[in-house]
C-alpha cells in the first residue's frame, strides 16, 4: 500500500524528458523555492526573522546565504539549515541539511533511492550521489556538522576556533540542487 501511495504522489511530479538524449530533466525546485528566483521572492516566501548570514565567493561571483531554522518564518519542516546561492541576483543553488530526527528516518542513501525513482540511476562517488541533466545538478550526500563531545550540533556562533577544528562530527542528510554553468570548471 505504501509503495502504491508513493507512486501516486510521484506521478504528477514525474519529470519531462530532456530534449537532449535520454537524460531526465531535473526539476529546478527544492523546498518550495525555484532556481532563478530573486532574493526578494525568496524572502517573500521565507520572511526573515533576523538578518541572514552571507558570504561571497569572489571567484564564482556567488553570494551564499545561510538560513537556520529560527531565522525565517515558514521554514520547511525537518530542515536544520538552508544554504541559498545567488549569482547576478538569481537563485542558482539551494542546499538543505535536515535535522537529526529526520536524518535518522531518511538517510542520504534512502533519499537517493527515492530520487532514483524519478531521475534514474545516479552517478556516485563514495557516499555522494548526483544526477546531471546538462544544466541542473542534483546531489544527495551526508552533511558533516561540527558537534560537541555529547553529540549536540554546534552552531556557527559556537563552533570551536582551534586550528584542528571540532573533534566530533555529526552526520545529517543533505540535498542540493544547482545550476551547472555557474559552478562548472570546464
Amino acid at each position: 500500500m505504501r509503495a502504491f501511495l508513493l507512486a501516486v504522489l510521484l506521478l504528477p511530479a514525474a519529470p519531462l524528458r530532456a530534449q537532449e538524449g535520454d537524460a531526465t530533466a531535473i526539476q529546478p525546485h527544492l523546498f518550495d523555492l525555484h532556481l532563478d528566483d530573486s532574493l526578494r521572492e525568496v524572502r517573500r516566501h521565507f520572511p526573515p526573522l533576523k538578518k541572514w548570514l552571507s558570504t561571497v565567493d569572489k571567484r564564482l561571483g556567488v553570494t551564499r546565504y545561510r538560513v537556520e531554522s529560527g531565522d525565517a518564518k515558514g521554514f520547511p519542516p525537518h530542515l536544520r539549515t538552508l544554504y541559498l546561492g545567488f549569482h547576478h541576483g538569481d537563485l542558482v543553488e539551494i542546499e538543505g541539511v535536515y535535522d537529526d530526527d529526520y536524518s535518522r528516518r531518511e538517510t542520504y542513501e534512502r533519499l537517493a533511492s527515492e530520487y532514483e525513482l524519478l531521475y534514474g540511476r545516479p552517478r556516485r562517488s563514495g557516499d555522494r550521489f548526483w544526477w546531471d541533466d546538462g544544466s541542473t545538478v542534483l546531489r544527495v550526500f551526508p552533511a558533516e556538522l561540527p558537534a560537541a563531545a555529547d553529540g549536540a550540533i554546534l552552531s556557527s556562533m559556537t563552533a570551536p576556533s582551534t586550528k584542528e577544528g571540532p573533534t566530533v562530527v555529526a552526520w545529517r542528510t543533505g540535498v542540493q540542487i544547482f545550476r551547472r554553468a555557474v559552478f562548472s570548471r570546464d
